[in-house]
């Protein structure tokens, strides 16, 4: 996977599991499991972007 591509799938999973957190807090009748689900997705997405991010902050550097 190249660098954008990896970046597309971050923001998808964080755009996911954010959705899924606020379909269970305006929807009364929801499964505990699918605002669990919504909880971990957002997470991983975090956790692969903040990941991603701290390996390439110096790249702006390297470009002069």
């Amino acid at each position: 996977m190249n660098k954008s591509s990896q970046q597309l799938f971050n923001g998808v999973l964080i755009l996911i599991g954010g959705a899924l957190l606020v379909y269970t807090l305006t929807v009364t009748d929801t499964n505990i499991y699918v605002q669990v689900l919504g909880l971990v997705l957002l997470m991983i997405g975090a956790y692969r972007a903040s990941k991603h991010w701290s390996k390439h902050k110096d790249d702006h550097l390297d470009e002069k």
